[in-house]
């Protein structure tokens, strides 16, 4: 009995060493995999200067003959690129002289690559031809044909990157005067309030100009009638935030008419609400209480102005009911109607700057 008693003891103990050491080894394994998940996401990128990062410059263009040929002088000559960056431009459905211009550019500049889409199919679908081309990028910046970055702001948008936490960052759009004072007004407005949302409550991805990790964003939606909002939810959901870098400005034209910004806004809150019945997410900017607020102080020591103020409102408001209208009946504007007052040459607008 006693042989017998020390033979269940050992054996006994024997369980109990096996079960420790296993559970030993699952927390060991947990660990490890646990570091090798933080190590890989602090070293997802690294803090070399901006000029030994390898880039990737997406620019979509449709019919942008007056434009496109002064965003590549400016980006390649006043943004310090690196010899192995790559400026993509992806034509859609051009029927005037854009590709040409890009290709001209190209014979002298072997960074520049030009995409051309025989038939356009909205901007998102363009995007995914760059994603799929910048896959092996570093860092992904994004641009419109007919926005300017001011000098340097690209090397600031990388920068920010060094934070690992940080998937994408945005840059400051700055509209340039119409001359046409009610509508100049108002777009100056609304990029200020997008400005101070960004700055003062919770960052919106602006596609004017910003920088992005391409392992995040492969691909998108084509139906999308806004695709900024869906790039942030992207990043966001997989657990990175968005930065805002307002030293990095970008000078953009905006809509010259009051029908051209009811236009561009009615799309603008269609993307919106299309996002948030697909994917239950929304963006900064378009929560009215954070809007209001804004508004508040933005207006509180310049009584003056309270007639643009009133007028917004009123924009704003109509461009949401349209809005909220064309997701009901499900039309969704994903090959955009161009604002015909942005497609306007900008040189006289820029060139000093």
């Amino acid at each position: 009995m006693a042989h017998m008693r020390q033979m269940g003891q050992f054996l006994l103990s024997r369980t109990f060493e096996t079960i420790n050491a296993r559970c030993s080894l699952q927390s060991v394994a947990s660990a490890v995999k646990k570091t090798k998940d933080k190590v890989s996401l602090a070293t997802a990128f690294d803090t070399r200067p901006f000029s030994q990062k390898k880039l990737c410059i997406g620019v979509c263009a449709y019919n942008e003959e007056k434009n496109i040929g002064l965003l590549l002088e400016r980006l390649t000559t006043q943004q310090d690129l690196s010899t192995d960056c790559e400026i993509i431009v992806a034509c859609s459905g051009c029927t005037d002289s854009t590709p040409e211009i890009v290709k001209a550019y190209r014979a002298v500049d072997a960074r520049i690559k030009l995409i051309i889409e025989s038939e356009r199919k909205g901007k998102a679908e363009a995007l995914n031809n760059i994603f799929k081309r910048a896959s092996g990028s570093e860092v992904l910046i994004l641009t419109n044909a007919d926005a300017f970055p001011q000098p340097g702001s690209l090397g600031k948008l990388v920068k920010a990157l060094d934070d690992s936490s940080v998937g994408a960052v945005a840059a400051r759009p700055v509209p340039l005067s119409t001359g046409k004072y009610l509508s100049s007004l108002l777009v100056e407005l609304i990029w200020d309030l997008h400005h101070k949302i960004s700055t003062l409550e919770s960052v919106k991805l602006s596609g004017e100009l910003c920088a992005l990790r391409p392992f995040l964003v492969k691909r998108i939606p084509p139906n999308l009638a806004t695709d900024e909002p869906f790039i942030e939810m992207l990043i966001r959901r997989q657990g990175y935030k968005i930065g805002y870098v307002p030293d990095a400005v970008v000078y953009i034209r905006g809509p010259e008419s009051l029908q051209e910004i009811v236009q561009h806004r009615r799309r603008i809150w269609t993307g919106h609400l299309q996002i948030q019945r697909m994917e239950g997410f929304a963006v900064s900017s378009s929560d009215f209480r954070r809007i209001f607020s804004m508004l508040v102080k933005s207006f509180r020591s310049n009584l003056r102005k309270l007639h643009v103020l009133a007028l917004f409102i009123a924009v704003d408001l109509y461009s949401y009911l349209l809005a909220r209208q064309d997701i009901a009946r499900g039309r969704i504007p994903f090959i955009w109607e161009t604002l015909k007052s942005t497609k306007t040459k900008l040189a006289r607008n820029v060139k000093d700057i």
